[in-house]
């Protein structure tokens, strides 16, 4: 492997790397120009191409650090931060061993091809946020005009709850009293539907019986769509609620975050959990996507990771409401790369999504 590991191919490969990125940073910071993206990108992969070959590996590594450096992030938050360091070398790693791969191939147009369109089907426990193509919708490479909103007046509210804060009993009650706050706006402001962040309700809602009640005294005026756990079944589910006419249904989550939600190591869940969660129990899934009628227009519902599934975008329907909590990976660039893919799948499926985020 010495032969990988020179001053020269690590230069280039930092450099190459440096450009296949910077779009994604670009849009990230508000510089999004369509003809800015599209030069930059063409001379990143012209770069990509006329590099050593024995660069590639390097060249996987260290971009794929730069577009997934921020899944470390979420460990701060179970007393984890010394592994931080240990995730960000392990993804460069395998998207390092990845790209060593792509070195077996004999021509440089298909290792190309495979970079821009097939990494999406390289899917470590079904996770493919590390795929080029995301950004062409954001180029002169791909234009497609989108669908038109629902016809109902909807309004998204986007929350500022910082993670350290959410799950503290204390903020719990103030965080409840500003979604009322922001329900009743929306009344006043006679909106139709208001939606609410994922776990904007930061507790197993379905067991506060007198929150329930005022909400559904609320939902004769709107039709409330918020984010809560809720516990059925001697289980927790990441849920959506849905708030209409005075009553309530309950949506679940169907794909969890691996090794956020649920392990996906079946012999190792229990072992896991007790060494990294304090052996906290996985979240349970529902066992198919979710979708219900507002008003008799028909939405697909998404919590935060599903919004990024292309399978929810193949299923019946052209709307989609989403609802997120970034917090789990802030300050990064996790919003944009997530904003990126919605905005992707939606274009090529030609479905309108509405997204709530908390920061």
């Amino acid at each position: 492997m010495k032969q990988y590991f020179n001053i020269y191919l690590l230069k280039e490969s930092l450099i190459v790397s440096i450009f296949l990125s910077l779009p994604l940073y670009l849009i990230h910071f508000g510089i999004d120009f369509k003809l800015i993206n599209t030069i930059i990108i063409i001379f990143a992969l012209f770069l990509f191409f006329k590099a050593n070959i024995k660069s590639y590996p390097l060249i996987g590594f260290f971009t794929s650090i730069f577009w997934l450096w921020w899944i470390a992030m979420s460990f701060r938050y179970y007393n984890l931060t010394y592994l931080i360091p240990f995730v960000i070398i392990g993804i460069g790693l395998f998207y390092g061993v990845i790209f060593w791969l792509f070195t077996f191939l004999r021509y440089k147009l298909i290792i190309i091809f495979i970079f821009v369109f097939g990494l999406s089907y390289i899917s470590p426990f079904g996770f493919n946020w590390f795929r080029y193509d995301v950004l062409l919708p954001h180029t002169y490479f791909y234009n497609k005009t989108p669908i038109h909103p629902a016809p109902l007046k909807i309004k998204i509210v986007n929350t500022h709850i910082s993670q350290n804060l959410k799950w503290t009993k204390k903020y719990i009650y103030k965080e409840i009293n500003n979604n009322l706050i922001e329900i009743n706006k929306a009344i006043k402001e006679k909106y139709e539907v208001v939606i609410l962040p994922e776990t904007v309700f930061a507790l197993p809602l379905n067991l506060y019986p007198e929150l329930i009640q005022k909400l559904n005294k609320l939902s004769k005026n709107i039709t409330i769509v918020t984010g809560a756990l809720s516990y059925q079944n001697k289980a927790y589910y990441n849920s959506t609620y849905v708030f209409t006419n005075g009553n309530f249904k309950i949506y679940n989550k169907h794909i969890l975050v691996p090794f956020g939600e649920y392990i996906p190591i079946p012999c190792c869940k229990k072992l896991l959990n007790k060494i990294f969660f304090d052996g906290a129990e996985d979240y349970k899934a529902s066992p198919n996507f979710a979708s219900y009628e507002i008003k008799g227009v028909k939405f697909l519902n998404a919590i935060c990771y599903e919004a990024t599934i292309e399978k929810l975008y193949q299923e019946k329907g052209k709307y989609i409401i989403a609802m997120s909590n970034d917090d789990w990976f802030l300050p990064s660039i996790e919003p944009t790369l997530q904003k990126l893919l919605i905005e992707y799948y939606s274009l090529k499926y030609n479905k309108y999504v509405y997204h709530s985020r908390n920061l």
